[in-house]
């Protein structure tokens, strides 16, 4: 029940949150670090070809007594839509042998990192 009555705030869709000057002011903090920090660039469609479809995610942030102490909105790529061999060919996930992790926490341990 506490789920529910918490996640009620976020909006369901842009629509609602465009209601929201907070849901809007997190969505203009977005766009403006996804602009800063050069995630993107526009550039030409090529003929015969679908861009990726964006989707807004909200998410109330709150300290431990429940009170909000933020609204958090993120723009993000409907990846899920895309298809092999025509939007892309090869999937690439890195992922670090557990040796080096280890050898860089031994490290970390020994120069007395944080």
């Amino acid at each position: 029940m506490e789920h529910c009555l918490l996640s009620a705030e976020e909006p369901a869709d842009i629509v609602e949150a465009l209601d929201s000057a907070s849901w809007k002011q997190a969505m203009d903090a977005e766009m403006d670090a996804i602009v800063e920090s050069g995630t993107w660039q526009l550039t030409p469609l090529p003929c015969g070809h679908k861009p990726i479809g964006l989707k807004w995610v909200y998410k109330v942030k709150r300290d431990p007594d429940g009170n909000i102490v933020k609204h958090k909105a993120r723009l993000v790529a409907k990846g899920y839509a895309q298809r092999k061999g025509v939007d892309f060919e090869e999937v690439f996930a890195p992922v670090a042998r557990m040796e080096t992790v280890r050898l860089f926490l031994a490290l970390a341990a020994h120069s007395g990192w944080e």
